[in-house]
C-alpha cells in the first residue's frame, strides 16, 4: 500500500476485514514505491496509478486528484496566487521522493504541464508535507486523500483548482490467474462495497 493512503484509508478497512474473517493472516507492506508483486509472492496491492502490466489484473477503486492549498494564515499573510506563474513568489513545501523531487502537475490551456518545485522546504514524507502546510509553512499539492478533510473542515484553502488535470486512479492489482483466490476476491469486495457510494476522501 502506498504509505498515507494506505495507513489513513485502506488499513481502517482491513481490520474490518480481518475481524470479519479472523482464520484470514495478513502481512502488509506500505510503500510510495512499485514493487514486483509477482516475483515477491505478494497476493493483492494497492496503488495510484503505475504501469501497464500484463502479469496483473488491475480494477479501478476511486478517483484521484492532486489538489494545491496553503492555510489560511500563509494566505492572509502571503497573499493567494492566482496563476501558476505566481507560485514562484511563494514558498513551496515539495516532495522529495527517492527517484529525485516531484514536479507539481497542472493542466493550462489544455496541455499538461509539469512544474518543479524548487521551494525552500522538501519532504520526503507526504504527512510531513501537510503537517507543514498545516502549520503555515507554505504551498503544497497533496492527495484529496491526505488533505480532503483539512479543506472540508476550513484547515486548509484549496488553490489554482481551474488548472487541476486528471490523475491516475487509485487501483488495486493482483497476479493474473485463471482462478483468484477467496481471500483476494473478498477484500476488493470489501472495500469496492465501503467506497460505493464514494472514496472516503471525496
Amino acid at each position: 500500500m502506498p504509505i498515507a493512503l494506505g495507513r489513513l484509508h485502506i488499513l481502517p478497512v482491513l481490520q474490518r476485514f480481518l475481524n470479519r474473517w479472523p482464520e484470514v493472516d495478513a502481512e502488509v507492506s506500505f510503500s510510495d514505491e512499485y514493487r514486483d508483486i509477482v516475483g515477491d509472492g505478494i497476493d493483492i496491492a494497492v496503488r495510484i496509478g503505475g504501469p501497464t502490466d500484463s502479469r496483473l489484473v488491475r480494477r479501478v477503486l476511486a478517483s484521484h486528484r492532486l489538489i494545491t492549498c496553503a492555510a489560511p494564515d500563509y494566505l492572509r499573510q502571503r497573499g493567494t496566487p492566482r496563476t501558476i506563474d505566481e507560485l514562484t513568489r511563494h514558498d513551496r513545501i515539495g516532495f522529495k521522493h527517492a527517484s529525485g523531487p516531484v514536479p507539481w502537475h497542472y493542466k493550462v490551456g489544455g496541455e499538461d504541464r509539469d512544474v518543479g518545485v524548487q521551494g525552500n522546504l522538501r519532504l520526503g514524507n507526504t504527512e510531513a508535507i501537510r503537517d507543514a502546510c498545516l502549520a503555515g509553512m507554505g504551498v503544497a499539492q497533496l492527495g484529496a486523500f491526505l488533505v480532503g478533510r483539512d479543506i472540508r473542515e476550513g484547515r486548509l484553502v484549496p488553490l489554482l483548482e481551474e488548472f487541476e488535470r486528471d490523475e491516475p486512479p487509485v487501483c488495486v492489482v493482483y497476479p493474473t490467474r485463471k482462478h483468484v483466490s477467496p481471500k483476494v476476491r473478498l477484500f476488493i469486495e470489501a472495500i469496492r462495497a465501503e467506497w460505493a457510494a464514494g472514496a472516503p476522501w471525496a
